[in-house]
């Protein structure tokens, strides 16, 4: 059975109140005990003390003498409390055949006492001067049907309470919960594309936290769905030009005599290399703004990871006669993705090469600092044109050199998110760009994905 939210807040509340009731007749019980045990003692009290303001002086004159009837006189006779009296010398001048005299017990003047199966309150005390002393019985039955008749009533209307409870709880609730069930209604009804901001001034207070989540949460999801249609949409754009040129080489190859299809073979071969590129680097961008942290992250130097870099775009620099240079500085060791921080500075240089002049220059520097680790790639080239655009998908400035496919600086901004760090783009002091990249020593737990 599926969970119900209105069976178990019914529950948990029957189950209080459950308690709560039980702690309330047990107190009240005890209470009314406690009252009535007072009251039938002060009624011993009341008929000893009338008793012994009744009595003569003389003890003698109280010989074969009967108390008057309106001293222990009720409404009926099994309310009427025995009598023991005694004279100063322990003789028993006045007895009773309910309850027979009992030895006095200075130290307790009111007990509790069995006989013949029943349970007697007896008080005893003596009057003012010291000639008598009186014993006053009266068996608990009475206090105990008086017990009865005041508490009953009451216990019975709470237990009527307790039963009509439940059934008003649940109505309750189900009628308080009817929020949950008018924002289902409006999610079910909402397109998938255009979900609608559940937070209003209908909202009630206690729903307010979830349905603000639930909207922040529609809104990662909204610009997640927008992303994924525009890089489908770019992908799309980007790829039939060279499916559309590779088919036109071929085409031609096909066509053309053995000397010319040599040619457009190469170009053809060309068009499938940049093709090849691009769909590399789509699935690597993809990959990277997806991943919610760094599976391979560990202890790296990032001043040996850049001149690992240069030395692999040293071959492409020579052929434009570009001077490379590394400078390093303080503490570079930093944790993180060696995999990712090296197609990062793959795609930096590669970046710089396309930009720099013949006979140019790029100089890279590493620095420790006291947050992290900053990396600077500098080149004596023309500069950003427009930098607010630098990051974008297939954005190439103009002055590129080569076919590029404008997802080199995406794909370092999504590994510099991804390891919590921050890129910006300036002018360099040797005339052209420069590409700033810093680095938290030790990664996090990656932020949610916008």
């Amino acid at each position: 059975m599926r969970p119900s939210l209105n069976r178990r807040l019914v529950a948990r509340l029957a189950a209080g109140v459950l308690a709560v009731w039980l702690a309330a007749a047990g107190w009240m019980g005890w209470r009314a005990l406690h009252e009535i045990d007072e009251i039938f003692d002060q009624m011993l009290v009341r008929t000893a003390a009338a008793v012994l303001a009744t009595v003569p002086a003389e003890p003698a004159s109280l010989r074969g003498a009967r108390l008057p009837e309106r001293l222990i006189d009720s409404d009926r006779q099994a309310h009427r409390p025995t009598i023991v009296l005694r004279d100063a010398g322990g003789r028993v001048l006045v007895d009773s055949d309910a309850f027979p005299a009992m030895a006095p017990d200075p130290a307790r003047p009111l007990r509790t006492v069995d006989y013949h199966g029943r349970r007697w309150r007896v008080l005893e005390r003596a009057d003012a001067d010291g000639r008598y002393t009186i014993q006053v019985a009266a068996p608990l039955d009475e206090r105990d049907e008086m017990l009865r008749r005041i508490a009953a009533p009451a216990l019975f209307a709470l237990l009527g309470l307790l039963l009509l409870l439940p059934p008003i709880v649940y109505a309750g609730l189900r009628g308080g919960l009817s929020p949950l069930r008018q924002l289902s209604r409006r999610l079910d009804v909402a397109d998938a594309l255009q979900v609608p901001i559940l937070t209003d001034a209908r909202v009630p207070l206690e729903l307010a936290p979830f349905t603000e989540a639930v909207d922040r949460l529609v809104e990662r999801l909204r610009h997640a769905l927008e992303r994924e249609r525009r890089f489908t949409a770019d992908a799309a754009h980007e790829l039939r030009h060279p499916l559309a040129a590779l088919r036109l080489e071929l085409d031609l190859a096909a066509r053309a005599d053995a000397d010319p299809r040599g040619h457009h073979l190469d170009r053809a071969q060309a068009a499938l290399e940049r093709m090849q590129r691009l769909v590399g680097q789509l699935l690597l961008l993809a990959r990277v703004e997806q991943a919610s942290e760094l599976d391979d992250a560990g202890p790296l130097d990032l001043a040996e990871l850049a001149g690992d870099a240069l030395r692999e775009a040293s071959e492409r620099a020579a052929v434009r006669q570009l001077e490379l240079s590394l400078d390093s500085e303080g503490d570079t060791r930093l944790r993180a993705s060696a995999g990712l921080l090296g197609i990062a500075l793959a795609n930096l240089l590669d970046n710089a090469l396309r930009h720099a002049p013949v006979r140019g220059r790029i100089a890279v520097r590493v620095s420790g600092t006291a947050a992290g680790v900053r990396l600077v790639v500098d080149d004596s080239g023309s500069g950003f044109a427009d930098p607010s655009r630098l990051g974008e998908r297939f954005h190439r400035p103009a002055g590129s050199l080569g076919e590029g496919s404008g997802l080199g600086l995406s794909i370092v901004q999504a590994i510099t998110t991804l390891h919590h760090g921050h890129l910006a783009f300036d002018r360099a002091p040797l005339g052209g760009a420069r590409v700033t990249l810093d680095l938290p020593r030790a990664h996090a737990a990656a932020p949610a994905r916008r």
